[in-house]
Formats: C-alpha cells, sequence, structure tokens
C-alpha cells in the first residue's frame, strides 16, 4: 500500500498518467459506457412536458386619470396575484380537468382532488414582464409591470394549448369582472352613503326651521333691530308718559272749572235781571228744606211752603235731584258734621242738628236710587263746553294709558327676547354648525359618487385599465423538458468522471510496482535490464477483438443517441438545417 502511495506521488509525468490510462483502460471504458448509457436512456425515456405560454399586456386606460378617476387602485402584480386565487379555486381547477381528462383514471382515483389541484398549479406558471418607466409624481425612474405570461405544462401538447387556451379566458374574464364589481360596489356604497347623509341634511333643516319659527324673535340677527325697536318704543312712551302729565293737568283745570259751574244756565227776565233755573232753585230748597227739618216740625209754616215748592217744581222739571247731586250733598254736610265733631261732644245741639241733616240727605239719596230719576240735560253752556272737554281728556288719558301699557309690555317683550339672544345664538350656532358640517360631507360624498359613476361607466365600457392578449397560447413544437441534449451532455460528461473515479480507485488499491522509475525509487539502484511484457498470441487476438467490440459499441451507442434526438427532441433534418442556416452555408 505504500508502495502504490509512493509511485502515486512520485508519477507526476503525463507519460506516467498516460501509460495508468492504457493499463486501466478496462476499468475507464465499461464503467463511463455504462453511465453514458444509463443516462441516456434516461434522457430518451424521461416524458416530455410542452409549454403553452401566452403573453398579456396590461394597458393603461384610455382616457387620462386628470379627468377619469378609476376606482381600482391596487397595482398590477397585486391586481394579478388577486386574479390568481379567485380563478385557481378547486371548482374551476377540477372542470378543467374533467374537461379535458388532464390525469388518467388510476391517477384521478388514487389522489385527493385536493393533491390534484395542487399538481395543477404547480403546472400553472405566471411570470411578469418589467420594465423602467418614469414614475409621473416622482419624476423618477421605477420599475413597473407591464404585461405577464400565463403558461400551462402538460405531457400531452394539444391539451396544454387548450387549457393555456381557458385560462387566459378566465384571467381576461376575471380581470373585467373583478373590475366592474369594485367600481359597482363603490358606486353603491357612496349612493348609500349620500342618501343617509340627506337623510340627515332633511332632519337638519327641519330641527333649524323648528328652531327658528321658535325663537324667531330671539335669533342673532334680530338682535340690532330689537335693540332699534325698544329704544323707538321708549322715546314713544316718553312722549306719551309726558302727554299724559299735559292731559292730567288739564284735566284737574278743567274738573275745577267743571265743579264751580252751574249745569242749567240762569232764567233771564223781561227786565233783564237773571234768577236761578230751575234745577239750581230745586236744589237750593232741598237743601233749605233738610236744614229745616233737623230744627222744626212738619206742621211748621216753613216746612210746608217748602214742601209746596219742591213738589211743585218737581211736577213741572219732571223729576227731582240727580243721584250725584245729593251724594255731593251729603259730602258737604259730612264735612260739617266731621268739623263740629272735632270741636264738640258728641250730644252737643250742634252737632246733633248737623247728625239729623246728614240723616235726613242720606234717606233722600236712598230713596232717589231706588226710584228711576229722570236726569235733566244741563242746558248751560259753558258746563255743557267744559263738560265736552273734560270727557276728550279723559277719553284721550285713557287711551294713553293702554297705550304706555302695550308699549311697557312690548319693550318687556323684546327685553326679554334680548336677554335669551345668547342662550339661543349658542343652541343655534350648534345646529348650524353640525348643518354645515353634514353639508359639506354630503357634498364631498356626492362628488366622490359622481367619481365613482364615471369610473363604473369606464369599467363598463373597458375604457379603463385592462388586460390585453398580444400573443395566444401556440400548439407548443417542443417539449419544454426535459433538456435532452443538455442531459446527454452533462451524462457524457458523468461517464468520463465516473470511469477516471474507477482507474482512481484501481490504481490506488494496487501493490504492484510499475515502472523502472519505481524500483529505482525503492531500491536507490537502477535496474541493469528492462524487459517489456511480451504479449501471446492469444492475447493479441483477444486484443484486437476487444478494440472491435468498444469500435462497434460506439457507434452503436451514437446512432442509439441519434435516434433518440430524433423521435424525442428534434428530427435530424431540422437540426441539420438549423445548424446550416447559424454557420451561413446555406
Amino acid at each position: 500500500m505504500n508502495m502504490a502511495i509512493d509511485f502515486e506521488e512520485n508519477s507526476t509525468s503525463i507519460g506516467d498518467y498516460i501509460a495508468v490510462l492504457r493499463r486501466r483502460k478496462k476499468q475507464l471504458l465499461y464503467p463511463a459506457a455504462i453511465t453514458f448509457f444509463i443516462v441516456l436512456l434516461v434522457a430518451l425515456l424521461w416524458p416530455a412536458t410542452y409549454r403553452s405560454s401566452a403573453t398579456i399586456l396590461i394597458e393603461e386606460q384610455s382616457i387620462p386619470q386628470d379627468f377619469v378617476q378609476s376606482m381600482i387602485t391596487t397595482f398590477a402584480n397585486q391586481q394579478i396575484e388577486i386574479i390568481r386565487q379567485r380563478t385557481m379555486t378547486l371548482k374551476n381547477i377540477m372542470d378543467l380537468v374533467d374537461n379535458y381528462n388532464l390525469y388518467d383514471k388510476d391517477e384521478m382515483k388514487r389522489k385527493t382532488r385536493t393533491e390534484i389541484a395542487g399538481e395543477f398549479k404547480d403546472d400553472v406558471k405566471v411570470g411578469l414582464v418589467n420594465a423602467q418607466v418614469i414614475d409621473p409624481r416622482s419624476g423618477r425612474p421605477t420599475e413597473a409591470t407591464i404585461a405577464f405570461t400565463l403558461s400551462y405544462e402538460h405531457g400531452n401538447a394539444s391539451k396544454a394549448q387548450k387549457v393555456a387556451n381557458e385560462l387566459v379566458n378566465l384571467y381576461l374574464n376575471e380581470n373585467l369582472k373583478n373590475r366592474s364589481e369594485k367600481a359597482q360596489g363603490a358606486s353603491e356604497f357612496l349612493e348609500a352613503e349620500a342618501k343617509s347623509l340627506e337623510i340627515v341634511l332633511v332632519d337638519l333643516e327641519t330641527k333649524l326651521a323648528a328652531f327658528k319659527q321658535e325663537n324667531e324673535g330671539s335669533m342673532p340677527e334680530a338682535y340690532v333691530y330689537n335693540q332699534s325697536i325698544i329704544e323707538r318704543t321708549e322715546r314713544e312712551l316718553l312722549e306719551i308718559t309726558s302727554r299724559k302729565n299735559e292731559l292730567e293737568k288739564r284735566r284737574l283745570s278743567l274738573s275745577s272749572d267743571l265743579a264751580q259751574a252751574s249745569p242749567y244756565a240762569p232764567t233771564v227776565l223781561s227786565s233783564g235781571e237773571q234768577v236761578l233755573s230751575d234745577y239750581d232753585r230745586l236744589k237750593s230748597l232741598k237743601s233749605e228744606f233738610t236744614r229745616k227739618s233737623a230744627l222744626y216740625s212738619e206742621e211748621h209754616p216753613d216746612i210746608s211752603r217748602l214742601k209746596r215748592e219742591i213738589a211743585e217744581l218737581e211736577e213741572s222739571m219732571g223729576g227731582g235731584l240727580l243721584p250725584k247731586d245729593i251724594a255731593e250733598q251729603v259730602r258737604g254736610e259730612q264735612v260739617i258734621l266731621d268739623g263740629l265733631n272735632q270741636k264738640y261732644e258728641s250730644d252737643h245741639p250742634k252737632v246733633v242738628a248737623q247728625q239729623k241733616i246728614v240723616d235726613e240727605l242720606s234717606n233722600q239719596s236712598s230713596a232717589e236710587s231706588s226710584v228711576e230719576s229722570t236726569e235733566v240735560a244741563p242746558d248751560n253752556p259753558s258746563y255743557v263746553f267744559l263738560s265736552t272737554q273734560l270727557k276728550t281728556v279723559e277719553a284721550e288719558e285713557k287711551a294713553l294709558i293702554e297705550k304706555s301699557e302695550v308699549l311697557s309690555n312690548k319693550i318687556s317683550d323684546y327685553e326679554e327676547r334680548i336677554a335669551r339672544t345668547p342662550m339661543v345664538e349658542q343652541e343655534y350656532n350648534n345646529l348650524k354648525r353640525n348643518y354645515r358640517n353634514a353639508q359639506a360631507k354630503y357634498e364631498e360624498i356626492n362628488a366622490k359618487k359622481l367619481g365613482a359613476d364615471v369610473a363604473r361607466n369606464l369599467e363598463q365600457d373597458r375604457k379603463g385599465q385592462r388586460f390585453v392578449l398580444i400573443e395566444p397560447p401556440a400548439l407548443p413544437e417542443e417539449a419544454a423538458s426535459p433538456k435532452r441534449v443538455i442531459i446527454i451532455l452533462v451524462g457524457f460528461v458523468l461517464s468520463g468522471v465516473v470511469g477516471l473515479g474507477f482507474v482512481l480507485v484501481a490504481e490506488a488499491m494496487d501493490p504492484g510496482l510499475r515502472g523502472e522509475k519505481a524500483i529505482t525509487d525503492l531500491t536507490g539502484v537502477a535496474p541493469l535490464v528492462s524487459v517489456p511484457y511480451i504479449f501471446t498470441e492469444d492475447e493479441d487476438k483477444s486484443s484486437t477483438r476487444h478494440m472491435y467490440y468498444l469500435f462497434i459499441g460506439i457507434i452503436l451507442l451514437g446512432l442509439l443517441g441519434l435516434l433518440g434526438i430524433h423521435l424525442f427532441y428534434k428530427p435530424i433534418d431540422v437540426i441539420w438545417f438549423i445548424l446550416m442556416r447559424k454557420f451561413g452555408l446555406e
């Protein structure tokens, strides 16, 4: 073993390696040939898988974003992934599997639907096509997805193409459906929000109208008007008060003059002498009768005379004294009685006589009031004039009092309105603020709804971002896998490595000495004679036969490889023309 190691360490010349390969040609050729044959069989017998691909362009919306804003804001790669998830459902996959018999019956029985769906998803490939574009918002170059490829792999080229076509249709239809649903959903949502806000607005408008009606005179905008009304009313009330004072003075003056005037004009005799009127005479007679009745008996001549004169006057006048005149007489005599009571005792003759007069007048007043008396109209022009003026003044004074009360109530009402204005203003501002906020929100939602309606029409008319099939799935002419030529080339290299590996292992395990140099290195003395190996006739024949078999095997292996390439990869004539075109030999 050590000698072999020394041999390996010292045999560094190319001639030594060539000698080893010639000596170990069986260990080199047989494993290499077997390995290459196995790899060739794998490359030729590995089932072909065909791939049918389609290229779908992502076109931007036809109308610029500045004019119509789309409701779909997801990026293209996100949209593609969403569509992939929505199309690759178990139902869609199993429909494709059943319609095109993508798996044989044994495999369908052996595997679950979920496993089959998983394998189908592995066979579907989506590749993004990116490009460098200028971001319109930032003005910087960025990478954007402008297209994507959709492919399906299957052992049958026709089925691969058909299924790829179905997948393309699913993606295109799902994109349209997804975008339309999003735009429709956004429009319906905004419409519902607008209706809800409209109800809120109507309710707030009703509350505002009711609040204004309820606080009509206390609204903030009426404050200045209320102040002016109060000032004007106060000036008017001041004028009325001044006028009332004037009328009060006038009324007192007229009342004084009227009290001193007689209602009836005196009688003028033919001689020009004036005498008392019948009413004044009756009044005077009754006053005299009362006084004398307190002093004399009924049979006294003066009493009888006074009775007769009073009766004659009453008969001629058609009535007696008015109750007011009798009451005035009672008040006058009562004043005299009060004065006497202050001077004398109650049993003093003057007090007793005056008391009797008061009692007599009181009795007359009671009697007159129980009997309906006929009032004689005053005929004294001065009295009538004063009475008329007094009544006019009293009527005007009464009207001014009533108007003064009305104006005072008006001032109180407007002062109450002004006092309520701050509280009303606060509540009114709250209602207005809520109304303005609701109105602004309503206008904002309405504007968004109009935009959503336009975006929905954009999607329905297919003017928005859309998927456009620019390269439909074609019937694959070549297998996508396996790469047989690459496998054969790799197998060829691998077979050489395996053969060399066997040679190295065999050489390392051989304890013999090979060559003069090995003996010299071992003994330190060069051999005198070197006798080469002498082949016998049988060994020469066997070596020739082995070389013949090896040559035949290499030819057969090459023919078998060409046959496999022709059958499983591409026809030989096609490869020939491709090579001639590539090297310009046509």
